[in-house]
């Protein structure tokens, strides 16, 4: 785990985390809310949607919600999927706001990110809160193709209406109705002696948003940290008009080591060595300029080629891989190519989901996870080279360490320029290696 001070900064892996808002129990403490802001590369939120918190707890892009924790009420949980947060937003501020007292009356108001194994990534504890009414704890924002943490720890005395105001949101009240003489006022309704939610009543934005895209479906020396408590369904926590249709294959990913991604560049025919990664599967991502011949291959202990990871001739190539080093050695790659090209590291669990209700496209090679039930899968690429193998291979990786103790499938096997093929998937957790991929593809799950 990282704890980090104000100001630091740390990666964090691009993966589905769950951000704990917590504080420690204290007779005297205000009630406390959590929330979301998503903005884009103007620093700005594009509406009323892009606040996440208790009284609206579905981003609209399902990549971001807020639930409650049912054993703890002095924590809340943010839960970000980084991988599928939109490409146009570029931060995601983590804030806090009291209903009635001040954020300097909580006790150790802290927020910290949990990768899916309950695994913690960095840990950020407010210290000099005085008399502020909300918070910026800390953001979420890309950088160098993945995502890193800042502490932040700026106050604002006006509440959580001030604090979003600065980002492009107005936040009204809502108009109260004066009775007539002749109609008696109301009767207050009692009051519930638990909270309720924070409400941003009659929220607007100085321009009205774009409308949204098509959503996706769906320390050392301190405390002991709070480990994730799991969700509740997205059904139970949002208005039904906000929630997507449920995918089957909702699951955490455990199978290979979580770190910080980087990159490497370079030019032409190299031998580079991925020396900053774990032991364990990872995830290589490659881009190529232009429409040169490619070739990736691992190199073994006895600096020899040993597996082929990537093999192509599309023009400005860009594929994923599965690929783990031999034991005990770095990553060793030799690099066949005439043009520019950029290696990017990253944890497996940043591969993309093959999910039900949701048709997946690309080109050329990718590594895919599956984890929902037995289904049938079909796919078709359409080739670009004149006819060319299509090749998948399946692991059921559950129990196992690494991707060469996995059992194997040969799932695909086609050639031909316009292949057409369904394969059936055993249930998961599933890496697919989609090789000899040359060309654009199609892929969408079928129930059994």
């Amino acid at each position: 785990m990282s704890h980090i001070a104000k100001g630091a900064n740390s990666y964090v892996p691009t993966v589905a985390l769950r951000v704990a808002v917590r504080h420690e129990p204290h007779p005297a403490a205000p009630q406390a809310e959590a929330a979301a802001l998503l903005l884009d590369a103007d620093g700005r939120a594009r509406g009323a949607t892009d606040v996440v918190f208790q009284g609206r707890p579905l981003h609209p892009s399902a990549a971001v919600r807020h639930a409650r924790d049912a054993h703890d009420a002095c924590a809340q949980w943010l839960e970000l999927d980084l991988p599928h947060i939109e490409p146009e937003i570029e931060r995601v501020l983590v804030l806090c706001s009291t209903d009635a007292g001040t954020v300097g009356a909580l006790t150790q108001p802290t927020v910290e990110a949990f990768a899916p194994n309950g695994v913690s990534v960095v840990r950020y504890t407010v210290t000099d809160a005085t008399t502020e009414t909300a918070f910026v704890f800390g953001e979420f924002y890309r950088r160098a193709g993945g995502w890193k943490f800042r502490a932040v720890g700026q106050g604002y005395a006006c509440g959580l209406a001030g604090l979003t105001s600065d980002y492009g949101i107005e936040v009204t009240a809502a108009p109260t109705p004066t009775p007539t003489p002749a109609t008696p006022a109301p009767v207050p309704a009692p009051v519930s002696p638990s909270p309720g939610p924070v409400l941003l009543t009659g929220v607007s934005k100085t321009s009205d948003p774009p409308p949204f895209p098509p959503s996706p479906p769906v320390s050392a020396g301190g405390p002991a940290p709070l480990a994730p408590a799991p969700l509740a369904p997205a059904a139970a926590l949002a208005p039904a008009f906000l929630v997507p249709d449920p995918p089957h294959s909702a699951g955490a990913w455990t199978f290979g080591p979580l770190f910080e991604p980087y990159a490497i560049e370079g030019r032409g025919r190299q031998v580079v060595t991925a020396d900053r990664i774990p032991p364990g599967p990872v995830l290589v991502e490659m881009t190529h300029e232009g429409e040169d011949y490619l070739c990736v291959e691992r190199l073994n202990r006895h600096n020899k080629d040993d597996q082929l990871v990537f093999n192509s001739t599309l023009k400005d190539f860009r594929g994923r891989a599965a690929v783990e080093p031999e034991e005990g050695r770095p990553l060793r790659l030799r690099i066949q190519a005439s043009n520019r090209w950029t290696l990017t590291f990253r944890p497996l669990a940043d591969a993309r989901r093959l999910e039900f209700g949701r048709e997946l496209t690309g080109r050329g090679p990718e590594a895919l996870l599956y984890t929902g039930p037995v289904a049938d899968l079909k796919v078709r690429l359409r080739d670009e080279s004149g006819g060319s193998l299509c090749c998948m291979y399946g692991y059921e990786v559950a129990g196992h360490t690494g991707i060469a103790d996995a059992p194997e499938s040969l799932l695909v096997n086609e050639a031909g320029r316009g292949a057409r093929v369904s394969t059936p998937l055993p249930a998961g957790p599933l890496l697919l290696r989609f090789i000899d991929a040359e060309g654009s593809w199609r892929m969408k799950l079928r129930t059994v």
